[in-house]
């Protein structure tokens, strides 16, 4: 049946707890309140009276479908009172009256509905007696024409009333492809997740390894600073590249990141990790050095890889004893194989042998070669 139907859902309960109560009690059953039910003229009857209106706090944000705003449900509060042949709720017959009545509801406590407005709830409506003390029957039954009157108390839930309101239904998924072909994409992850470099400082030609969540052989490329590598191993959880020598990139701190192609055609990359690539020293070499007093003058020179660009911070420190005797700061070349350390007069070093620290944008050299300081 149409959910348009529930907006009647109220009437309907009333309707059919009536209906089967007066079968089950053998008694006319009205619905009203109870002093409209004393005033009136007849034979011994029940009364039914709806006094409170619940929402089901268990139920409010129940859908029935996924995509339909979530309808109302509520819990109806019945008071049910006895009238004798005399209109009175409290004589001996009205109390037997009751009695059958309550009998006729202990026997209700399912209720299968039948009537359009009561088809479409999920399940039967359950019926259970509330408490009904001196509070609430005198609350409910107060007012200058109105005195106390015995009755037993029960609920209804949960009665649907669905809202007339447009679903947000979406069209399904049938097929899953790429762009060339019908359907959408669907991704296993939202990407792969770097989280751990190793070693965070190498050299070239050091082999790396990047690992992480969803790093598996989809991964493809390794990207350091502006420089694509390919990636020569892969298992699940960290794939491997290796630097090559040629000076594409200058020693200090880059970004890395891993990332694959998509069936789109599209990458996909991870987050950054920082990756300090090292200087390369091989060889140093001390030419012809010049007296200045007791101290001498000079150059020194350093061959390796990644030595440092023009536009490189490049500085050679002449180390001894524990501490930098001099901190040189010296320009690269193009090639970033070799740099020239030139100690003027004013600076001159005692005689001895120094150990010397290369530093290209902050990153140091691993190797530090002997520059022996003698005439």
């Amino acid at each position: 049946m149409p959910l348009m139907a529930t907006h009647e859902a109220i009437g309907a309960v009333s309707e059919a707890i009536r209906a089967q109560l007066q079968l089950r009690a053998g008694v006319l059953v009205t619905v009203s309140r109870p002093d409209v039910a004393a005033d009136a003229d007849g034979a011994p009857n029940l009364n039914l009276f709806l006094y409170q209106l619940d929402f089901d706090p268990f139920l409010k944000n129940h859908a029935l479908q996924d995509g339909e705003p979530a309808p109302l449900w509520l819990v109806l509060r019945y008071l049910l009172t006895a009238f004798d042949i005399d209109r009175d709720s409290d004589s001996i017959a009205a109390h037997r009256l009751l009695a059958r009545g309550l009998a006729g509801l202990q026997e209700m406590t399912i209720v299968w509905p039948t009537v359009p407005a009561l088809l479409d709830n999920p399940e039967p409506l359950k019926l259970t007696f509330d408490s009904a003390d001196a509070e609430l029957l005198s609350r409910v039954m107060q007012g200058s024409e109105e005195k106390y009157r015995l009755s037993a108390a029960f609920q209804v839930r949960p009665v649907l009333i669905a809202p007339d309101v447009p679903p947000e239904f979406v069209l399904p998924v049938l097929t899953v492809g790429p762009p060339a072909a019908p359907g959408v994409v669907v991704l296993p992850s939202m990407g792969p997740r770097l989280k751990r470099l190793t070693p965070m400082r190498f050299e070239a030609g050091a082999t790396i390894e990047l690992s992480g969540d969803d790093i598996n052989t989809s991964i493809d490329t390794v990207h350091l600073g502006a420089i694509d590598l390919p990636v020569i191993a892969a298992r699940e959880g960290a794939v491997q590249a290796r630097l090559p020598a040629v000076p594409a990139l200058s020693a200090g701190d880059h970004a890395i990141a891993v990332s694959r192609r998509l069936p789109s055609g599209r990458r996909q990359s991870s987050n950054l990790l920082a990756a300090t690539l090292l200087p390369t020293v091989v060889n140093a070499t001390v030419g012809a050095l010049t007296p200045n007093g007791p101290n001498l003058f000079g150059s020194v020179t350093i061959t390796g890889q990644r030595l440092g660009n023009v536009d490189d911070a490049v500085f050679v420190a002449f180390y001894r004893d524990g501490v930098v005797a001099l901190n040189l700061e010296v320009a690269g070349g193009a090639a970033q194989t070799s740099l020239v350390a030139s100690v003027d007069a004013a600076h001159a070093l005692p005689p001895g042998t120094y150990y010397l620290i290369v530093r290209v944008n902050g990153a140091q050299a691993v190797r530090t070669p002997e520059a022996v300081w003698a005439p």
